[in-house]
């Protein structure tokens, strides 16, 4: 596999997307989202692309610490329809009171695609929960892999996949508390 660049974002006081590297365009458009390259999301503020509530309250209380003067690691997952992807995130603030984000791939699996996360699937008004860091769905009453909910749920017998929506499992929520809580 050949080594992935760092994808690197930029937000302002106000917390608007206001620098995005070369590599970040090239990730958009090779994973079918050509709406949030540069020219889509420059000086657009972070809120617009976090939507759900906890994740949200996650990171204002990141940039947060990280204008105290703190800096941030973490490890997350960003899917695609055929791969897994582990990434980490490190957060710090600039001199000119930037914040930048970097995203470096530590690892990267094939899988069988999974039409659920293609981005042109056909949605029913169902929503299907998926942790925000980890990817994995609430089914049947716990979080487990994408492959194994959607056995679970029988998602591809439906006429139309769900909606997904995003929150955090309760494995994720300690390690963040505790990632908040060293800071």
């Amino acid at each position: 596999m050949a080594a992935q660049e760092d994808l690197i974002y930029r937000l302002n006081r106000q917390d608007e997307i206001v620098f995005v590297n070369e590599a970040w365009d090239r990730f958009a458009l090779a994973n079918d989202a050509p709406d949030v390259t540069a020219e889509h999301v420059l000086g657009r503020p972070i809120w617009e692309f976090i939507t759900d509530l906890s994740t949200q309250q996650i990171y204002r209380d990141l940039l947060a610490r990280v204008r105290e003067g703190r800096s941030v690691r973490f490890p997350f997952r960003c899917d695609s329809p055929a791969e897994r992807r582990f990434l980490e995130m490190h957060i710090h603030l600039m001199e000119d009171g930037q914040i930048e984000f970097r995203t470096q791939t530590l690892s990267i699996e094939r899988r069988p695609a999974v039409p659920l996360l293609a981005r042109q699937a056909s949605p029913s008004r169902d929503l299907l929960r998926m942790c925000s860091w980890c990817k994995k769905v609430f089914a049947d009453g716990e979080w487990v892999d994408i492959e194994e909910g959607i056995e679970r749920l029988r998602l591809f017998e439906a006429p139309a996949l769900p909606m997904i929506t995003h929150g955090m499992c309760d494995h994720c929520a300690v390690k963040m508390a505790e990632i908040l809580a060293a800071m």
